[in-house]
């Protein structure tokens, strides 16, 4: 049996497709099995596929229906047999000895999951919020605490984590496939709370191609409003499964880390959404209101940062916030976030 499945969703990149797997033929640990499912693909992919495969035994094909991302992983997910599954999109790559570094921090701290590092590429492609996502510290968690959520550099991107064949089983968690977009951070909200033993490590182990024509985060950047409301959608994901997801003393873990679900949300949605024109920026409060009526603002606002309240309070209220109300809300939040030199160079962005 191979050590470590390592699963490659293909979908339409022929061009980049060999160069994907030529970085599992020169791992410096080759028992691996490398799972390659075809989504449908409509270009040269399979064709692609079936050249690699007759140069590599290790890669076996799964045909299926065009079904997207997230379906492609649990179709890997399912037809996985090695302790370990890992995640590498068929548009990047892993360095030479990512499979044998995977391997041997599995097995020393029999973790549940493991989060590595990645680099940009190409290198000089990566931006200041990238390179900071990218870097984890050296770091185990022996259960859960938020800070694993909301401190470390742990998310999003599930294609740097690493789990136990055997925990996502026993935890039953896979990848929402009624999710066109988002699925990766529903998947990491999903597994760190679940998991016994989170290990981070510095080590980048990966080469995640930053932008690619096309691509599904290429087309979602070009309809910012749509963006925020498909993200609207991922936060009520997350917050209904913690609101299921107990605690030692039976509250749920969206009651007990309020403060930080709602920190999260105003970064995940309404930071970016305060540059939006007026229509779109009611629309998306319009989406989120049910979310933050009630309990969970109740429980929560009091411990988040007076910018953040200010930010929630806007996005609640039935009066109308313009455009340079808003403006002021967004300089303030990135004021007290990052620091004076870098909101100012926000409000420039701005103007």
């Amino acid at each position: 049996m191979a050590k470590l499945s390592v699963i490659v969703p293909v979908y339409n990149v022929e061009d980049c497709l060999e160069w994907c797997l030529d970085s599992l033929r020169v791992q410096t640990m080759g028992d691996i099995e490398i799972i390659c499912v075809n989504d449908g693909a409509t270009d040269g992919s399979r064709d692609v596929l079936a050249r690699c495969a007759q140069r590599d035994g290790r890669i076996s094909i799964i045909d299926r229906e065009n079904g997207g991302l997230s379906a492609a992983r649990n179709t890997g997910m399912r037809a996985a047999t090695s302790p370990y599954v890992a995640f590498l999109d068929a548009d990047d790559r892993f360095v030479p000895q990512a499979c044998e570094r995977i391997v041997a921090v599995m097995d020393s701290t029999k973790a549940d999951v493991l989060t590595f590092g990645a680099h940009p590429y190409p290198r000089d492609a990566g931006t200041k919020w990238l390179d900071l996502v990218l870097s984890p510290r050296d770091v185990v968690y022996d259960e859960f605490h938020p800070a694993l959520l909301f401190e470390e550099a742990s998310r999003p991107f599930s294609w740097r984590t690493v789990c136990s064949r055997d925990f996502l089983s026993r935890a039953g968690v896979s990848f929402d496939e009624t999710l066109a977009f988002g699925e990766d951070q529903v998947f990491d909200f999903a597994i760190y709370p679940r998991s016994a033993k989170t290990v981070l490590i510095s080590d980048k182990l990966y080469e995640y191609r930053v932008s690619r024509s096309g691509s599904l985060m290429d087309r979602r950047r070009k309809d910012p409003c749509s963006m925020m409301l498909e993200h609207v959608d991922i936060v009520r994901r997350v917050f209904d499964d913690w609101s299921h997801l107990m605690d030692d003393d039976g509250t749920s873990l969206l009651r007990k880390y309020a403060a930080n679900m709602l920190s999260w949300l105003v970064e995940f949605v309404l930071y970016d959404s305060l540059s939006l024109d007026d229509r779109s920026w009611r629309l998306v409060c319009a989406a989120l209101r049910p979310l933050l009526d009630g309990p969970l603002a109740a429980d929560g606002v009091a411990g988040c940062s007076p910018s953040e309240r200010a930010i929630i309070r806007a996005s609640l209220s039935n009066a109308a916030v313009g455009h340079v109300r808003r403006s002021v809300l967004a300089v303030r939040y990135y004021l007290e976030k990052r620091g004076i030199k870098r909101a100012l160079e926000a409000v420039r962005e701005r103007l």
